[in-house]
């Protein structure tokens, strides 16, 4: 969809937090949900593809430290903040097998300040330096963006007076 045309134009701050939602939704645990969420909300445009990793479901990596670090059936959203903390330490090379190179990459990998590039079918993660990013308004495809909600509904409880015993909620007294 053409820039300006039928989109949504929310702060850099509601995506940020709706992407962090639906990160949580399908189990992406909160740190690097909150990492993810920050490299969107500072490259929008990789909001569309960040779509498609969220209705992959989330898999156990496998790590392999012996030569750098070499990671096996990772999930993007999940397991790229390890390796680009193992890039800052200098625990290189550092290989996510099976990892296809995107705009969610890219967006994550300027967000860590590391490259992400494809060698041989794999992603490789090295060291690199980008510009400071600015946050701001961002142009948004209105579907992208619904579909964004369906993923961060995932976190809500039912609204019963057994999930509010269970201390969803103010609970059964809500007295303000």
């Amino acid at each position: 969809m053409a820039a300006g045309v039928g989109t949504l134009n929310v702060s850099s701050n509601q995506l940020k937090m709706a992407v962090l939602k639906a990160c949580r939704g399908i189990g992406v645990p909160v740190a690097q949900a909150q990492e993810v969420a920050a490299a969107i909300a500072a490259s929008p445009l990789a909001l569309n593809k960040l779509l498609a990793h969220l209705a992959k479901p989330i898999s156990s990596a496998s790590f392999d430290f012996s030569f750098g670090v070499d990671v096996q059936n990772a999930h993007l959203l999940k397991d790229f903040s390890v390796c680009a903390d193992a890039v800052a330490q200098g625990a290189l090379p550092v290989i996510l097998r099976g990892v296809a190179k995107c705009d969610v990459t890219q967006a994550l990998a300027q967000y860590h300040g590391v490259s992400a590039e494809m060698d041989n079918g794999n992603l490789h993660v090295a060291p690199h330096q980008y510009p400071a990013q600015k946050s701001g308004r961002c142009k948004v495809d209105p579907d992208d963006w619904r579909r964004l909600g369906v993923y961060a509904a995932l976190t809500y409880v039912p609204e019963t007076d057994a999930s509010r015993l269970a201390g969803a909620g103010a609970g059964l007294t809500d007295n303000d």
